[in-house]
């Protein structure tokens, strides 16, 4: 039976028509919460809400990009002022625009930017606004392993996110006396049409790629939803600040070229 750790709740999840986005909306709606989500497609979110209804769960789709800031912030404060709370927002809503330094414009580096960062901004600020004279709220705003480790054709995507996480422990540090939190979620490789369209739907690149995480795999969208209610649910109530990759083990991996360590003899125990 599935705890009802939401029930009563109010959530927002950006980007919420597929992949990690899409699991959120599931896993918090089958935990209680009344869901509102937006997407730049919304009849995506119209077939969300089919499944959520389907599950007894209650949703509510606006077919809105975060990037034009003012209807966001306006769907967050209509939202609170709808169901007379906000007890959670999920900053998910990705823009991931790949490239080599010498290659990549402006352009380019600034849309990462728009909404990996300034969209959230724009959504912690209507969020906070509404969590802290309520005295409770939780904030959960999704980063990437690449936040936190360098890699080639990620220059502003990673850039981005690291701004994310910075801007998400400062607002930590502020909502705290509040009773609010804020963490982040971090992931690496999640199998969704983002990884396939990253490696260009190639099989072979996408499993090199995750034959190089610890796991030997990618996480599922769920994997990572659980993540995020975790960190969006009372069960981590003393948590706040946090940056939490969800990552198979890549984040800390040391790596090494693979050897045949069948080869090796007893100089370690010498030594």
């Amino acid at each position: 039976m599935t705890a009802k750790r939401f029930e009563g709740k109010v959530a927002i999840v950006t980007g919420g028509s597929m992949g990690i986005g899409r699991s959120t909306v599931l896993q918090l709606a089958a935990e209680g919460a009344h869901v509102v989500s937006c997407a730049r497609r919304k009849p995506k979110l119209d077939e969300l809400e089919e499944k959520v209804k389907a599950l007894g769960g209650s949703f509510t789709g606006y077919g809105l990009d975060v990037g034009d800031t003012d209807a966001f912030a306006a769907m967050i404060k209509e939202t609170a002022e709808r169901h007379g709370r906000l007890d959670l927002l999920v900053n998910n809503a990705p823009s991931v625009i790949g490239g080599m330094v010498v290659d990549q414009t402006l352009e380019a580096w600034k849309s990462n930017f728009g909404i990996g960062v300034h969209s959230v901004f724009i959504g912690v600020q209507a969020a906070l606004r509404i969590m802290q004279p309520q005295g409770s709220g939780s904030i959960v705003n999704v980063s990437s392993v690449s936040s936190l480790r360098a890699g080639l054709a990620s220059g502003a995507y990673g850039a981005a996110k690291a701004a994310l996480n910075q801007f998400s422990q400062c607002a930590a540090m502020e909502a705290a006396p509040y009773n609010v939190r804020v963490n982040v979620v971090a992931p690496g490789a999640v199998d969704t049409p983002g990884l396939n369209a990253s490696v260009r739907k190639n099989e072979a690149v996408k499993k090199i790629m995750t034959d190089s995480i610890p796991m030997r795999r990618a996480a599922t969208p769920e994997e990572v939803a659980k993540a995020i209610c975790f960190l969006g649910s009372d069960d981590s109530s003393f948590i706040t600040g946090v940056i939490l990759p969800v990552d198979g083990g890549k984040t800390p991996q040391l790596y090494v070229p693979a050897f045949d360590i069948t080869n090796l003899d007893n100089q370690a125990e010498d030594r």
